[in-house]
């Protein structure tokens, strides 16, 4: 049994393919993330803007393929936030479970970010065991719905 598969109950296991997208403006993060995601059986994709998250995720429908989960920072400067990049990701497809990523949450955030459609918060700095936990609870999540490659682009949603 690989280790991804150990992650996952027995009912998701058998039909796993776990592709994680990681969407963070600091290069450490995206590294460490996607170090520990491969070094535990995840397929893992790394991009620095809501911009490229975009690209890929459409890129990737359109070869039939789509992530199972994304991580996401909900404050990257200069670009799009982490809200609008939700937007996106859900107007390109809508049953892609998204965790909330940041260092600066408080008691209540939460349930605001399930509330607004995130899938679980993961708290910035994450370890390996809190990486790993955020995944499979949106891994189990997630709806066997098609991925349908809409021809969103940054700013078509508000």
């Amino acid at each position: 049994m690989s280790q991804t598969t150990q992650l996952l109950p027995r009912e998701l296991a058998a039909r796993a393919v776990a592709r994680v997208l990681i969407i963070d403006d600091e290069p450490h993060v995206l590294a460490v993330g996607k170090a520990v995601l491969e070094a535990h059986g995840f397929e893992a994709a790394a991009v620095r803007t809501g911009e490229e998250a975009l690209d890929l995720v459409r890129q990737e429908a359109g070869e039939g393929r789509r992530f199972t989960a994304a991580i996401l920072d909900l404050t990257m400067p200069g670009g799009a936030s982490g809200f609008e990049v939700l937007d996106w990701l859900r107007a390109c497809d809508p049953n892609l479970p998204v965790i909330a990523c940041s260092g600066y949450f408080q008691e209540d955030v939460k349930d605001l970010c399930q509330a607004i459609g995130f899938a679980d918060v993961l708290h910035k700095p994450f370890n390996l065991e809190s990486l790993c936990l955020a995944v499979r609870r949106a891994m189990m999540q997630e709806n066997d719905g098609a991925c349908t490659a809409a021809a969103v682009q940054p700013g078509d949603v508000s």
